[in-house]
């Protein structure tokens, strides 16, 4: 039709009256016809249908790909054309956009809608190889959505619907639909990632390392502190708690991941809870099975009727305080400045001041005189030389300005004439002849002789206000007062006298005019002072501070600094410092003082640097005998106190509450070997969990701890003596239950190098005795045999000696038999203690031999205990002490050369495990509702999937299992004693069978 052009006023288009008719007839048609309708309205109506079909096929092709994505897990692909289309960091997502692909691909072969004449299908193109498969993933996205991301979001595009007419294609329409469908894969692969993730952190990240941590800390130091007090303990921390430790720990991470955990593995803690407090019982914990509180901390408990009663709720813990004071450092302080010598050199320099000479010189009158005259004009003067003399011709008034800080003794004046002769010698030709000149010149001297009470005394230089008051002391005897005759005689009277100093100073030929003069000491003066510097020792000594025993053990904090800064503030006080001086002897009291601090600052200082070197050592330590480090040690005791979730809130999705459930095999992570034959999830024979676990200070001292303290004897093969005595005393207490040749004859060895150090150590004090009091021979040896008898075998004396029980009981002694004073009796006892240990030593060989002798004893009778008597039978054996628990272990803090405040010991544990099986599964909305539940499961089997449709399965990758490695510190910090703390069952290295691979 053609259009006319002209007036077009109330002209309607043709073409929008046909879409109008179009539209009318498409509305009107189903009320009024029974005949189908156009071709159009089939083509759309067919497409309608096979849109919705292709919506619902592309759902459940997702939903379905999830629940067996979930079921197969790809966590690493496979080295196959098929497995390299999967990427490493997203192969799980990458398979589930494979299987979402394939899956949809399948059920949109069985969409095909009819409308009349009118075909409609749906169809994704087929893949017959890896490149197919490739953009075959591309196709399809994937992402958790809906609440929480409890659900997934799946996005499959450029799906082709191809309408055909009669068998002709008519269109095609591509369409990219997007579903969500509650099928929780992406969330459960999610959760399972991170809990693999918190297995395997370190300590500084939540997870297992810090739970392990926290649980084992509890254990351990519950444990120490009873054998400590005599419980009859081999191995503080043995394998046995390190796997329940770690299968506890694991239950914790997840719950505090899944919101719940496996509650077979839940069962298996609490049995094997019990049954290691039992284990415990029977190798001699006597009774120190774990206590409610460590099982609270350590977040399970066990069966109660399994365990005996806890004695106490509350357990040792790494944060108690523990208070450190100087101690035995004040007694070696006052050692170093109270002896006779020097203290006598304190006092000397407290009575020392210096004196001078001030001057002051004038010429009132007349002077040198000039050239003698000339013989006669032709003469010509060669040479010339003058001579000169002075003398004082009588007194003469004056003043001398006396310089600050410094005051008159005396001043006086003299008149002084200084008489020149001047000789000239002329010279005409051969002939030499001299001719003279004399003069006077008279001069003014004024002398003052000056002090000041300076010197090298620590002591500040104050006005002492009665210097020269002979009667001023708080002691029978001079003050300052003999200070100004001194200083007259020293700078006066040995210069020529008062004449002679003017002189002199006339002439220029005044040598010193500086010295120093001490005055003397009252005789009461050193007993004085020594008894106030008693005092003062005393007050030093119990300086204390308070550390946490943990940061202790881990060198986090360094006590002897501590105490050094502690008396740095309280040095004010403790100096008693006046404003004035009202005597030298209140001078020389503060300077003793002074001195006395400095010294005991020093001692602190050389201890904080010891301290310093230790710690350096123990590192080197834990670096050679673990992976482990001081820093990891304190990074472990802060992470045993990092607060963790016990459980995560349980999820809400579109349909209700997601809950969760593991299910792993085996539940219980054991370190023995296990099969298939009792979990089918096992691949053969396999260790579900391996363990490490080295005590790094074992027994005796020795070997790693001599390392850090640097050893006490001259050579290395040496060890210290109260170290082979607690070696001695336990083989002997061995003995007393049971014979054996071999350890009586260790023991034996061992004992005569006690009785070696014993006797030379009681010859030291014997002399000792008699040099500091008026006892002759006989009677040293008499108070020093009196003290001993208290202690009637050598390893008693041994450890009497070295602990300072037997100086102390040498020194009342001799007091009593001697009537010593009580400053007498106390400096006695100083000065015994300061004898030194013997350079004989018991050698390590004996010590050792004889430590493992009784060790060997020990377990022979535990053995044939266990192995022929009941649980009853097995406790009273391990009630009694077999020697074991009294050997000594740990690591001193820090003798030998300060004192001894704690014992440290260190285990540092390291665990690999893989479960045989981690499955983890959800439920939404109603547990009846169909296919409302969705497993994901990883195995380490083969993921396949027929990629291709041929009917073969091709490799996309393994379902790799859940292993993880672990690894932990642990310090125990225990008061001192000989006996320490550390595990003496002979083995410093626990490692479990099959370490270090976990798994087939």
């Amino acid at each position: 039709m053609v259009a006319v052009r002209g007036d077009t006023r109330g002209r309607v288009p043709f073409a929008l009256l046909g879409v109008l008719l179009l539209v009318s007839s498409l509305t009107l048609a189903p009320t009024f016809v029974d005949d189908p309708a156009p071709g159009a309205t089939s083509v759309e109506r067919a497409l309608d249908r096979a849109t919705a079909e292709t919506q619902v096929a592309v759902r459940d092709g997702v939903s379905t790909a999830g629940r067996r994505a979930a079921a197969n897990p790809v966590v690493t692909p496979a080295d196959t054309s098929t497995g390299r289309v999967l990427n490493d960091s997203t192969a799980f997502r990458d398979s589930l956009r494979v299987r979402a692909y394939l899956r949809v691909a399948d059920r949109l072969r069985a969409v095909s809608t009819r409308s009349g004449d009118v075909t409609v299908t749906a169809r994704l193109p087929a893949v017959t190889n890896a490149t197919d498969l490739r953009a075959a993933k591309r196709r399809v996205s994937v992402e958790r959505a809906g609440p929480n991301g409890t659900a997934m979001r799946a996005t499959v595009e450029d799906i082709a619907l191809t309408v055909r007419r009669n068998g002709e294609v008519v269109s095609t329409r591509r369409l990219s639909p997007t579903v969500v469908v509650p099928t929780q894969a992406l969330m459960l692969h999610d959760r399972v990632s991170t809990y693999r993730a918190r297995l395997n952190n370190g300590l500084g990240e939540p997870g297992l390392s810090q739970r392990l941590t926290a649980r084992l800390y509890p254990i351990a130091w519950a444990r120490g502190y009873a054998q400590y007090g005599g419980a009859g303990i081999e191995n503080v921390v043995a394998n046995r708690h390190v796997s329940l430790a770690t299968n506890g720990a694991l239950l914790g991470v997840q719950r505090s991941t899944f919101g719940r955990s496996d509650p077979a593995g839940r069962r298996a803690v609490t049995e094997a809870t019990a049954v290691t407090g039992i284990e415990d019982l029977i190798r001699g914990s006597r009774g120190t099975a774990y206590s409610s509180a460590v099982l609270d901390r350590a977040e399970y408990r066990p069966a109660s009727d399994r365990l005996p009663a806890p004695k106490s709720t509350v357990s040792p813990d790494p944060a108690d305080a523990m208070v450190v004071g100087v101690n035995e450092t004040a007694d070696t302080a006052f050692r170093t400045v109270a002896g006779p010598s020097a203290l006598n050199a304190t006092l000397r320099d407290a009575y020392t001041v210096e004196v001078a000479l001030e001057v002051d010189e004038r010429r009132v009158g007349g002077g040198p005189p000039g050239t003698p005259p000339s013989p006669g004009s032709d003469w010509t003067l060669v040479d010339e030389r003058t001579t000169y003399s002075a003398e004082a011709v009588g007194n003469a008034s004056g003043h001398v300005t006396t310089p600050d800080g410094w005051h008159a003794f005396e001043t006086f004046g003299r008149t002084v004439e200084r008489r020149y002769t001047r000789t000239a010698v002329w010279q005409n030709g051969s002939l030499r002849r001299r001719t003279t000149a004399a003069s006077t010149s008279r001069h003014r001297v004024s002398v003052a002789v000056v002090g000041r009470h300076h010197g090298r005394s620590p002591a500040p230089n104050l006005t002492v206000r009665t210097a020269h008051e002979a009667d001023a002391s708080p002691v029978d005897g001079p003050n300052l007062a003999d200070v100004e005759p001194k200083a007259i005689d020293r700078l006066v009277r040995d210069a020529g006298g008062r004449n002679g100093v003017a002189e002199r100073v006339v002439e220029d030929t005044l040598g010193r005019t500086e010295t120093t003069v001490t005055a003397d000491r009252p005789p009461e003066l050193h007993d004085w002072v020594y008894r106030d510097l008693m005092a003062l020792r005393a007050a030093v000594r119990n300086t204390t501070v308070t550390v946490e025993r943990g940061r202790v053990g881990t060198f986090d904090v360094n006590p002897p600094r501590e105490l050094r800064d502690r008396v740095r503030q309280r040095r004010a006080a403790l100096a008693d410092v006046p404003d004035t001086y009202d005597s030298a002897a209140r001078k020389a009291r503060v300077a003793a003082r002074l001195t006395y601090l400095n010294a005991v600052l020093a001692e602190l200082d050389a201890q904080a640097a010891a301290r310093n070197r230790s710690r350096e050592r123990v590192d080197t330590q834990l670096s050679a005998r673990t992976n482990g480090s001081l820093r990891a040690l304190r990074r472990g005791l802060t992470a045993r106190e990092t607060p963790v979730p016990r459980s995560r809130p349980v999820p809400v999705g579109p349909a209700g509450p997601v809950r969760t459930r593991v299910d792993t095999a085996a539940p219980y992570l054991t370190l023995a070997a296990l099969d298939e034959d009792r979990y089918r999830a096992l691949d053969g024979r396999e260790h579900p969990l391996v363990a490490r676990n080295v005590n790094v200070f074992t027994v005796p001292y020795g070997d790693a701890a001599d390392a850090v303290v640097g050893g006490v004897a001259e050579s290395g093969n040496r060890v210290r003596l109260a170290t082979a005595a607690s070696t001695l005393a336990a083989a002997n207490e061995t003995l007393g239950n049971e014979s054996n040749a071999t350890l009586a004859a260790e023991r034996d060895a061992l004992q005569r190098d006690v009785e070696t150090a014993n006797e030379e150590m009681t010859t030291t004090l014997r002399l000792a005795v008699a040099q500091h009091t008026d006892a002759g021979r006989g009677e040293s040896e008499a108070v020093v045999a009196e003290a001993m008898a208290r202690w009637d075998t050598s390893a008693a004396r041994a450890l009497a000696l070295t602990n300072g029980s037997a100086q102390n009981r040498v020194a009342r002694i001799a007091g009593d038999r001697l009537n010593l004073t009580r400053v007498e009796r106390d400096r006695l006892r100083l000065r015994l203690l300061s004898v030194e240990t013997p350079a004989t030593n018991p050698t390590l060989e004996s010590t050792n031999g004889t430590a493992a002798a009784v060790r060997s004893v020990a377990e022979a009778e535990l053995r044939r205990t266990l192995a022929s008597a009941g649980e009853q039978r097995a406790r009273q054996v391990a009630k009694r002490r077999l020697g074991t628990d009294t050997l000594p272990a740990g690591l001193p803090l820090a003798p030998p050369v300060a004192p001894w405040y704690a014992t440290a010991n260190v285990w540092w544990v390291t665990v690999e495990g893989e479960y045989a099986r981690f499955a983890v599964s959800t439920s939404h909305g109603r547990p009846s509702a169909p296919g409302a539940r969705t497993t994901y499961a990883r195995d380490g089997h083969n993921v396949t999937l027929d990629v291709d449709g041929d009917g073969a399965a091709e490799r996309l990758g393994t379902a790799d299992r859940v292993s993880f490695r672990a690894e932990t510190g642990v310090v125990v910090v225990v008061p001192p004693k000989p006996r320490g703390v550390g595990d003496k069952g002979g083995t410093a290295v626990e490692e479990s069978s099959g370490w270090p691979d976990a798994g087939p």
